[in-house]
């Protein structure tokens, strides 16, 4: 076998086994445990509430007023009645001055030539210039 071959041989085994550790190490590296699962499963016990001491629910009835609430409410309610019979609730509003509209001038009128050679006047086509495709590309504009 000639050097040449030889050295081409031995450059081709050395770039496979190159090859092999750099997908080996990528490999490790991409599996590694990173994050939650990196912790273990108990990591999290310490946070949780202890189980068997749940707090009692809430009452879902409504807790009746005692007779002092109840008569602490009359007053109020009494107090509010009194002070809407005492105000008197003349309202003199005065609206506001008219102010008159300012003038709008009518639109101007547009008149359209029809300069595309078709004769129908109606037509959307514009020849290319200006609209749609075609539009900043030079040319004869």
């Amino acid at each position: 076998m000639s050097r040449p071959v030889l050295l081409w041989s031995v450059a081709a085994i050395a770039g496979v086994v190159l090859v092999a550790g750099v997908t080996l190490a990528a490999s490790r590296l991409s599996t590694q445990a990173v994050g939650l699962s990196a912790e273990p499963t108990q990591a999290g016990n310490a946070l949780a509430p202890a189980t068997g001491t749940t707090p009692a629910p809430a009452s879902t009835t409504p807790r009746k007023p005692t007779a002092a609430e109840r008569a602490a409410a009359r007053r109020r309610l009494a107090r509010r009645r009194a002070a809407r019979k005492r105000t008197p609730t003349t309202s003199t509003s005065t609206a506001p001055p008219a102010v008159a509209p300012a003038p709008v001038a009518p639109p101007p009128t547009q008149t359209q030539t029809d300069s595309s050679g078709s004769g129908s006047g109606s037509s959307d086509d514009s020849g290319g210039k200006g609209r749609g495709r075609g539009r900043g590309r030079g040319g004869d504009d």
